[in-house]
Order: C-alpha cells, then structure tokens, then sequence
C-alpha cells in the first residue's frame, strides 16, 4: 500500500463589508464619511491647524468624544478635551471635566462607558495609567491604577474587553527605555495580580500605543518595525480558536504614510479607523512637529482570518475520502456570512475526482493522485477586498 503526502495550502483571499451589526447611527460632526483614504477628523474642533492633536476616543453610546492636546513647549497645557452630543448637537470641546486634567494623554472609555482610563505624568515622572468613574458627561474619582499595571518606566496605550482583559504598552522591561511592549493582565479572584508581556505582539522595536477591541477579538497596534522606510506604523492582529494572536499584519498604505501613524481607535460602529498622524518638519534647524486626528473607512481592514486550522484526516491511495473542514475555519470581523473557494494553488481546476461542497466546507473523493497536491481554499466576505496568503501543510499517513 502506498502512502500519501498531501500538502494543503490555505490562502486567502478576503474583503470586509463594514456593516454595523447593531444598526447603531453614530453623530461625526456632521462630516461626511471617508472612504479608503483617511482624512483629516473635526478640522474646526478637534484637529486645530497648528495644534498638537492626537489620540481620540468615543464612548460606547457614541455620545462623548474625547482627544488629547499636547503642548511640546509646556507641559502644563498638555490635557484631554472632551464634547458631548446634547440635544441633537456636539458641544464646543472642554478641559474642565476630568479634575487636575494636566498632563494627561491617550483617553479610552471601557466598554461599558462608565470607565475613563488615560495616562498621567506627575511631577515629571513617565506616564502612568489612571482610571476615572464616567457619568453625566463628567469623569470623577480619578485614580492611579494599582501597580501591577505601573511601573517606574513609561506605561502608555491601553484598552479593556468586555471580560476585562486589560492590554496596554510599557517601557518596563527596557534597559534603555526606548522601546514599549505590549502587556495583559486577567483578573482572579483577586483581582489583577500579575502581568504578562505578549510575545506575539511584541517586538525588539517599539509598540506604543495600541486599540483593543471590546470583545477582545483583534487588536490594532502602534509600533516602529522600519518597514517601507516608515516611521511608527499601525498593525492589526486577530484572535485565533486558541487564544493566541495573529501574526500583526501592517494596515496599508493609505493609512500607513512615510510620517508616524499612531493612537488607533476604532468606532462604536466598527465603520471607521481614527488614528493620530504626527509629520516632522524642519523650521529654523530645528524640527517641529504638527499631528492631527485622521479617519477612514474599516472595509480594508477587517478581513477574514485564519480562526481554526485544527485539521487532521488519513488517505489512502485509491480509497475513498471526506475532509470535513472546521466550519470556523475562518472568521470576519464584521462580517459572518464568508463564501468559500477552492481550486489547486495555481488556480487551475481541482481534479474532477475531488469535490469541494462550499457550503459544507469540505473535500471529498477518491484518491487518484500519487504526488502531493496543493490545494487552495479561498474565504470571501461581500465586498471583494484582498489580503495576503496564510498557509497550513499537513503530512497525510496511512
């Protein structure tokens, strides 16, 4: 009896519909939405000409936004701003609802929209994390949060699931304190005790800031990986079936510019990328900085992923056999209805003695072929975009 060795290769080829899933109608300021080239976000309130903008935030009922106002030259004016949509419109942008709101960066609502967590410097120490109760439009109670999440080093972006697994970026583990890694905490029974680094995310590089979303299932990161003679660039990786992440993928280039990408956040509705973009200019021998708050469609962002590849099946030489592929093979963001494809990796025709049932999501026939086989299995979403390959090989034994 001769033995097999089928090689499947998995790419795929994806889009993403942006569909908000909760028909949520979300106020941005009455601007017209971006398409695939970001634009710049609140010109007249929020990203001041002139003015150092960046890291914005919505609450979850996309009644409150929020963004930080950094001063290079004096730190004391370096606060976050907040506006609020009362009586069907947005109010002028304020500094006086967060008490001793100085030196305060990177705003981020919980998923419930009761938490404000942002970062602080005091006294000119690095940036810790702090947390203030959210209500009526206001922030109280601010509090610095315990130490497990601070360090004596710089501890920045941050974000918290709905099953409040809490990521954030910090400087800790440095000897030269140049470069952030991404780290998370689960609680206990205890509550937050300890902290891990997040390998897959990380890198010898630096991750600064990053989005995490409220179901926990992807995550956009900031980091400097000096790809395409770029600067800071923003990355996206997914959750896979068990529990580990993506590798992070860089958006594209329309986001990712030759200046610095950072502060991601992605709205309520799933439908839009915000993002700070800082250029650096020189004036006078000296280089001066200006960054503002960008937006953008998510249709070229979200798109299917490799979930499950736990795949295993004997065949034999002229036996008959059925692959079963995991129905969660894939999985989209914002979108949950994928349509499947297959065809051998050069995009000829599968042999006529293997069928592949699309809406099973599964192989089945006689086996005729005495050399491996290739097989490519294409996942679509509803609007055509796609994304890079993935692979998955697997030795066939009888």
């Amino acid at each position: 009896m001769e033995i097999l060795y089928l090689v499947i290769l998995i790419f795929i080829i994806a889009c993403s519909s942006g569909q908000n899933p909760d028909n949520q109608e979300l106020s941005y300021l009455g601007q017209k939405a971006p398409g695939d080239i970001p634009e710049v976000f609140g010109r007249e309130d929020i990203s001041m000409k002139d003015r150092f903008d960046m890291g914005f935030t919505m609450s979850p009922d996309g009644r409150s936004m929020a963004f930080g106002v950094a001063h290079e030259s004096d730190p004391t004016k370096t606060a976050i701003y907040l506006m609020n949509f009362v009586n069907g419109e947005w109010t002028a942008p304020s500094k006086s609802f967060l008490p001793d709101n100085v030196n305060t960066f990177f705003p981020m609502f919980d998923p419930t929209g009761s938490k404000l967590y942002f970062a602080k410097s005091t006294d000119g120490a690095p940036t810790d994390l702090w947390v203030a109760d959210y209500s009526d439009n206001k922030a109280t109670n601010p509090q610095l949060l315990d130490s497990v999440f601070n360090s004596s080093s710089r501890e920045a972006g941050h974000g918290v699931s709905t099953n409040e697994s809490f990521y954030f970026t910090s400087n800790r583990d440095d000897q030269y304190q140049c470069c952030g890694d991404v780290y998370y905490s689960e609680p206990d029974s205890e509550g937050y005790t300890t902290v891990q680094r997040v390998d897959e995310l990380s890198s010898i590089e630096d991750e600064e800031s990053l989005f995490l979303s409220p179901e926990g299932d992807y995550i956009i990161i900031q980091a400097w990986r000096n790809e395409f003679e770029s600067k800071h660039d923003l990355y996206i990786s997914f959750k896979t079936k068990v529990n580990s992440w993506t590798t992070p993928e860089r958006l594209n280039s329309r986001i990712n510019s030759q200046e610095i990408e950072q502060r991601p956040f992605v709205s309520p509705d799933r439908k839009y990328l915000f993002f700070s973009r800082t250029s650096v200019t020189q004036v006078d021998g000296q280089d001066s900085y200006d960054s503002d708050i960008y937006w953008v469609s998510t249709k070229s962002i979200f798109k299917p992923y490799l979930y499950n590849d736990d795949i295993d099946i004997d065949i034999k030489y002229g036996e008959p056999f059925q692959l079963n592929l995991p129905k969660d093979l894939f999985k989209d963001v914002d979108d949950p209805e994928l349509s499947y494809q297959a065809s051998l990796a050069d995009d000829a025709n599968l042999p006529e003695w293997i069928k592949f049932d699309a809406s099973n999501l599964s192989l089945s026939g006689t086996w005729k072929s005495e050399e491996p086989l290739t097989i490519k299995i294409t996942a679509i979403d509803s609007a055509g975009n796609s994304r890079d390959s993935l692979t998955y090989f697997h030795d066939i034994e009888c």
